[in-house]
C-alpha cells in the first residue's frame, strides 16, 4: 500500500530568529488509504557522522547511520489529521495543511558540511498501520545575525610575527635546517563578511642559508566535526580512532583560494608581499556549537615542502554576516542571499535537494563553489 510522496513548500527560503516559519503540505491519494495520523514537525538538529575506515571514510554518510553526535535543539509538532473512526480510513482526495512555527530569538545558523550539519527542516510523518510509515523532510535556511560590530577587537589591525626554521628535508627532520625565516603578516582588521575583500601584506626575512623561490598564500576553511563523548565508557582503539584531536573528531580543510608568487629571496634579504582574497558565499565562523566548529585562515609560506607538518604562519580571521559599519551609521549595506554548500550528510529524506543560503555583500559571487553546486 504505497502512499504518494507528500510535498512541503515554505513561504520563503530564508527565515530569521523570532520569525514564524510558515508554509504548507499537500498530498494526493487516488484511492482510500489507511493512516493513524498525519504529523508535521519542525526541527532544529545538529548531527555529525563519518566512517572511521574503508574506502568511503572520506565520503559523506547519506543514510541515517554512522552517527557520532546528535543534538535536537528545537522541536515543535502539529498533528494535522486523525481518522474519524477506529478503521483508520484515509479517504481518497487532495489534502492541504498549512503550518506555522515560532522560531526562538536565539538560535544557531544553518550549516551543511561533508560530515555533519546544523539543519532546520519540516518533517511530514504519515503513521501507516501494518506498513512502512511515510516520511519526507524539507530543509530551510535560518540566518541569525552574526554582527561583527558586536564582537570585540574585529576592527583592530592585525600584526602577526612568526619565526620558522627552513628544514633541509621536512620528511627527514634529523638532517637539520638551513636557518630561520621570519614572517610578518598584517591586515587592516580581523572581521569580514562574504563578498568583502581581505587584504594581507607583510614581509619575509630570509635568515637561512638557502634562497627561497616561491611564496604561496592560501585562504581556506577548516571544519571540525566532533563526536559526543558524554556517554562513552571505553575509549576507542587507537587503530580505529580517526580523531584529529583529543575530542575524537574529524577535520575537513577546504582550500577556497590560493595565490603563488615566484621570487628570489636570497639569504640575508627581505621580500615584501601583498595578496587579496574575496570572501566567497560561506557560513559565518561557528564557535558556539558543541559538535561543529568552522574557522577561516589565510596562510603564507615560502618554499613550503609537501611533507612539512610544522605550523604555517597563519592569520585566523573571523567571518560574520553583518559587516562593520561606519561610525554613527546603522544602515546595513545592500546584500542578497545566495546559495552555499548543499546537504550531503543524512540527506536521503530531503526532498527537494537542499542548499542553505548566506548573505553576500559583493557585486558578483566569488570563485568558490562546492563540488555539486548547481
Amino acid at each position: 500500500m504505497a502512499w504518494s510522496t507528500p510535498t512541503i513548500e515554505f513561504t520563503k527560503s530564508v527565515f530569521f530568529p523570532g520569525e514564524q516559519v510558515t508554509g504548507r503540505v499537500w498530498v494526493q491519494t487516488k484511492k482510500d488509504m489507511t493512516a493513524r495520523n498525519v504529523e508535521i514537525t519542525f526541527m532544529g538538529l545538529t548531527v555529525t557522522a563519518w566512517r572511521v575506515d574503508g574506502e568511503r571514510r572520506n565520503r559523506p554518510v547519506e543514510d541515517f547511520v554512522q552517527k557520532k553526535a546528535e543534538e535536537l535543539f528545537l522541536e515543535m509538532k502539529h498533528v494535522v489529521w486523525t481518522p474519524e473512526d477506529h478503521h483508520n480510513n484515509f479517504p481518497a482526495g487532495d489534502y492541504e495543511w498549512k503550518f506555522s512555527f515560532d522560531l526562538p530569538k536565539e538560535c544557531p545558523t544553518s550549516f551543511e558540511g561533508t560530515f555533519g550539519f546544523i539543519r532546520y527542516f519540516v518533517r511530514v510523518h504519515i503513521d501507516v498501520p501494518n506498513w512502512l510509515d511515510t516520511k519526507v523532510d524539507s530543509a530551510v535556511t535560518v540566518s541569525p545575525n552574526i554582527d561583527l560590530n558586536s564582537i570585540p577587537g574585529v576592527n583592530e589591525p592585525v600584526d602577526i610575527q612568526v619565526e620558522k626554521f627552513n628544514q633541509k628535508c621536512a620528511c627527514l627532520p634529523f638532517l637539520g635546517n638551513n636557518g630561520l625565516v621570519c614572517y610578518t603578516i598584517q591586515s587592516s582588521k580581523l572581521g569580514y563578511v562574504a563578498g568583502e575583500t581581505v587584504s594581507v601584506k607583510g614581509a619575509i626575512e630570509n635568515r637561512s642559508s638557502k634562497t627561497l623561490s616561491e611564496i604561496e598564500a592560501i585562504y581556506k576553511r577548516r571544519v571540525i566535526y566532533r563526536k559526543d563523548l558524554s556517554n562513552d565508557i571505553f575509549k576507542p582503539r587507537r587503530d580505529m580512532d580517526s580523531a584529529s584531536d583529543s575530542y575524537n573528531s574529524k577535520k575537513e580543510e577546504i582550500v577556497m583560494q590560493a595565490v603563488t608568487e615566484q621570487c628570489d629571496i636570497e639569504p640575508g634579504t627581505t621580500k615584501t608581499f601583498s595578496f587579496s582574497f574575496t570572501v566567497p558565499p560561506v557560513v559565518a565562523t561557528i564557535r558556539s556549537s558543541k559538535f561543529v566548529n568552522v574557522e577561516y585562515f589565510i596562510t603564507v609560506a615560502a618554499d613550503r615542502q609537501y611533507c612539512d607538518s610544522s605550523e604555517i604562519p597563519t592569520f585566523n580571521l573571523i567571518v560574520g554576516n553583518v559587516p562593520l559599519l561606519e561610525k554613527d551609521s546603522s544602515l546595513i549595506p545592500s546584500h542578497k542571499f545566495v546559495k552555499a554548500d548543499s546537504a550531503k550528510c543524512w540527506s536521503t529524506l530531503l526532498k527537494p535537494k537542499f542548499r542553505y543560503q548566506v548573505p553576500y555583500y559583493g557585486h558578483s559571487e566569488a570563485a568558490y563553489h562546492s563540488e555539486d553546486s548547481d
